[in-house]
This record gives structure tokens, sequence and C-alpha cells, in this order.
């Protein structure tokens, strides 16, 4: 319970650490970083990336640990956090999202002993899934990047503020974003398959209309006085030029 208290504390301190500029007039640390705006947040650029609130709190969560097990989980988190805002291979845009998660990683880490020994674990399972989708993005202003990410700050806003300690928020939670996923997935094949039928549907009437076009020509040009190879070149060759012009 002290060690809960402690992290809703933390998690919405004044935003004492926000970069110059920035809107300090209070609000949870959590939301680091989201003063610049959605543009901003959006295209990564000219934001630093916030602070590692387990090393920046180390001594005041150590002090509400019950034991050195605990004290140990603490330092692992904290430098499993440093790594995942430093790996290069995540998108800053995905990376302070999941810096939000700090806490609620914590609490799960120090609450569950399978948080570690479990691949399948609803909260790592929460955390690898937004950093491999946000890294399949290779640029935020396109529109799925963009709901992608809407999405996801939606779903790490709702654990943040909610009952975090309950491991069946990160099970709803990953869920909820495997469904969108799916969805936007179904959404793209439907336009890519729309777009195809189209251009399919454009080159037979541009084919149709050249070879239309160029047996007119043959026609009209068959009773002119004249070598064969010109009148084939006209019919054949020039008439594409004719009507790529038109």
């Amino acid at each position: 319970a002290q060690m809960m208290e402690l992290l809703r504390r933390l998690a919405y301190l004044p935003s004492v650490q926000a970069p110059m500029g920035a809107n300090t007039a209070g609000g949870p640390i959590s939301n680091w970083g989201e003063d610049y705006g959605d543009a901003a947040w959006a295209s990564g650029g000219g934001m630093p990336m916030p602070p590692n609130l387990i090393h920046l709190h180390r001594d005041e969560l150590r002090q509400a640990a019950t034991g050195n097990l605990d004290h140990m989980v603490i330092d692992v988190v904290g430098s499993l956090f440093d790594q995942i805002l430093s790996d290069p291979k995540v998108p800053p845009q995905m990376a302070r999202l999941l810096a939000r998660l700090q806490l609620p990683v914590l609490r799960a880490a120090l609450g569950d002993p399978s948080f570690f020994s479990s691949r399948k674990h609803p909260v790592r399972r929460f955390v690898n899934r937004i950093a491999s989708l946000g890294a399949a993005f290779e640029d935020f202003d396109e529109d799925a990047a963009r709901e992608f990410l809407t999405k996801v700050r939606a779903l790490v806003q709702e654990v943040v503020e909610g009952e975090f300690d309950q491991i069946e928020v990160y099970q709803q939670k990953l869920l909820a974003l495997e469904a969108f996923v799916a969805e936007q997935s179904r959404s793209d094949a439907q336009a890519g398959a729309g777009s195809a039928a189209a251009l399919l549907q454009e080159k037979e009437d541009e084919l149709r209309l050249r070879q239309l076009y160029a047996d007119r020509l043959a026609g009209e040009l068959k009773d002119v006085t004249g070598p064969a190879f010109v009148r084939d070149f006209v019919s054949r060759v020039w008439s594409q030029v004719l009507l790529k012009a038109a």
C-alpha cells in the first residue's frame, strides 16, 4: 500500500522536469513532453526524451520497498527503461509513450513474481507490442501512423490513470490494441484492393483505346500512297504518342 501510494504520487507530481518553454503550471510527470502539441508529438522532432522516473526517485522507491529483492527489481526495471529510451530501433514517439508506463510496469514487477519469468506476462506483452508495432512505421506523418499513435496514447493514458496494479487492465488494453491493429489492417487491405482494381480498370481502358485508335488510323491510311513501314509507324507507334499527348 505504501509503495502504491508513492507510485501514484510520483505519477502526478508537477512537471518540474519539463524543458524550458513548456507549460510548468503542473500536471502529471507522466505527460512530460505533451505540452509541445500533437504535431510535435507525431513528428518527433525537437522534443527531448522524458526522464527515467525510476532513477530520478530511486531513493524514495527503495525506502518504500520491503526488502533487498524489491531493491533489485527497482534497479532492473530502471535499467530496462534506460534501454527502451535509448534504443534507436524504437521511434521517439513510441519511446515517449512507453516512458509513461515506467511506474505501472514497476508496480507490476514488484507485485507479480512471474513478470520476469514469463515472456507471456500481460504487462511485458503490452510493452513489447507497442514497441514492435511502432517500429514498423517509417513515417509518422502518414495517416495510419498518426491513427496508431493516437490509439496508443489513449491506451497508455487509461493505464496510467486507472488501476495499474491490476494485471487484468493490461490484458484488456492488449486486446484493445490488437483489435485496433486488426481493423486498421483490414481497412488498409480493402483500400489497397480498391486501388488495385481501379488501376487495372484504368490500364485496361487505356489499352483498349490505344488499340481502337491504332486500328482506326490503319484503316484510314490503308489507301494512302507511301511506304508500308510509314503507315505502320503512324498507326502503331505515333498513335500512342498522340494519345499520350491528348
